[in-house]
């Protein structure tokens, strides 16, 4: 996330970013950006056809932005869509750009959102959207796992001692950023029945560096993702849960 830049509140983020573009908040340049997003994209599709799940489910995005991840990366694998974000910006962003005819677009609250009675989605991405809401995040999981058993969640990694240090900038504070350790999110998730299939750890090159040293934290990015000591300096976690 760029630096030069603070939020009155989490909410002024979203509606902001959702203007402009995830993405040009968060990295930046395209370089860095498009090599990120395609590394968490294809992890994020693994872990769901990991779960079983495929061209024939139902799916539930919660806090879909400005609709990149529903369009462009479940739309071609998933019978049905249903994004949801609170940021009504983003979602218009997401609808006037909308070319699939399988997306359904929603504006809710999700810290206070209840689904209908008998909803059901065979599965549920939960894409970087956690962290926002840290403190609602124990409802929003319950009553998520009402209406889907199995959830594919991508989030900051809480355990990096240097992304913790970046969460005290004036600027990841004013946007509610507070990552999850990632035994503190899997307990949230067991309290409702999940189990964690599959756990990756993705990611080194900074969401803030610079062109001229991204070729050097590409080629560090395959030693620490290889390594079972070093991989706790990656930046991303993807898990893949599923309820018993």
């Amino acid at each position: 996330m760029k630096s030069d830049r603070n939020y009155e509140n989490p909410q002024h983020f979203w509606e902001y970013a959702g203007k402009v573009g995830y993405n040009n908040v968060i990295f930046s340049n395209s370089v860095v950006a498009n090599h990120i997003v395609e590394k968490q994209n294809i992890t994020a599709l693994n872990m769901a056809e990991k779960l079983g799940l495929n061209e024939k489910s139902r799916i539930l995005e919660l806090g879909c932005g400005d609709g990149e991840f529903a369009e462009y990366v479940l739309s071609p694998q998933f019978q049905h869509i249903d994004a949801y974000d609170q940021s009504a910006s983003a979602i218009e962003q997401a609808r006037s750009r909308l070319k699939p005819d399988n997306i359904q677009y929603h504006v809710s609250d999700l810290t206070l959102h209840d689904f209908e009675q008998g909803s059901q989605w065979d599965g549920a991405f939960c894409i970087a959207f956690l962290h926002h809401v840290k403190a609602f995040t124990p409802s929003i999981v319950t009553r998520l796992a009402k209406v889907a058993s199995k959830v594919v969640v991508l989030e900051p990694n809480g355990d990096n001692i240097i992304r913790k240090g970046l969460e005290l900038l004036p600027s990841h504070k004013s946007a509610g950023e507070d990552s999850f350790r990632l035994q503190e999110l899997i307990h949230i998730f067991k309290e409702n029945r999940y189990q964690p299939i599959d756990i990756r750890k993705i990611t080194f090159v900074p969401s803030m560096c610079p062109k001229p040293l991204f070729p050097l934290f590409k080629k560090l990015e395959k030693i620490v993702e290889g390594s079972s000591l070093l991989n706790r300096l990656c930046a991303t976690y993807v898990i893949g849960f599923q309820q018993k």
